[in-house]
């Protein structure tokens, strides 16, 4: 019986880094996929080193302009992704309040910590949640081997009461590999489904 749910926060509640580069090109008229690639190839072994909280933003950014003629300060980006940071993924939260006093509820998000600073600040929805895991302060990503064998030690839950919600399905496997059920998170009216379907978890 799943006594415990951790939900994945970008993308899966509320917006993260995906999508920026829609805005950067509105804004400063830098192609779209060209600042995706620098982004999700050039630079993510260095946006990893980010969120295992080894950087800090502006060491991030500063990389990530490194080698590049885009007329773009380092402020300027550090503005235009909390603008984009925070914009609620339809129908998440009402699941998520619904559940709420029902079962222990879990934040687990690979995240920047000035970014995730910013969100507690402004999202008082993230107050709902029992225990809050970020990995710049486990110094560990999802995607990592031992993430999930942390997870369970400081939340001291049983990993087949447990239950993952994400929308990497690289995650969701390594949640599996500690015995944690997975549903991969496409949108809301599907997570409804699989909690109801697969986990008799009702959902008005």
């Amino acid at each position: 019986m799943i006594k415990n749910i951790i939900f994945d926060l970008s993308e899966v509640i509320i917006s993260g880094y995906h999508g920026i580069e829609q805005l950067i090109e509105q804004k400063y008229d830098i192609p779209a996929e060209k600042f995706k690639r620098r982004k999700q190839e050039e630079t993510i072994s260095t946006f990893l080193e980010l969120m295992r909280g080894n950087l800090t933003e502006e060491e991030y950014w500063q990389e990530f302009l490194e080698g590049t003629n885009w007329n773009i300060a380092v402020e300027d980006l550090k503005m235009t992704i909390r603008e984009h940071l925070n914009q609620p993924v339809e129908g998440t939260m009402e699941i998520i309040k619904q559940l709420e006093g029902k079962y222990q509820l879990i934040l687990l998000s690979d995240h920047v910590k000035e970014w995730m600073e910013y969100i507690q600040e402004k999202n008082q929805n993230i107050k709902i949640f029992n225990q809050v895991i970020l990995s710049y302060k486990i110094s560990s990503l999802k995607c990592d081997e031992q993430t999930f064998k942390e997870v369970l030690n400081q939340t001291n839950i049983v990993a087949d009461e447990t239950l993952f919600i994400d929308d990497l399905d690289v995650n969701i496997k390594r949640a599996e590999e500690v015995g944690i059920h997975g549903i991969l998170f496409k949108n809301a009216n599907q997570l409804k489904e699989e909690l109801q379907q697969k986990y008799q978890i009702q959902i008005n």
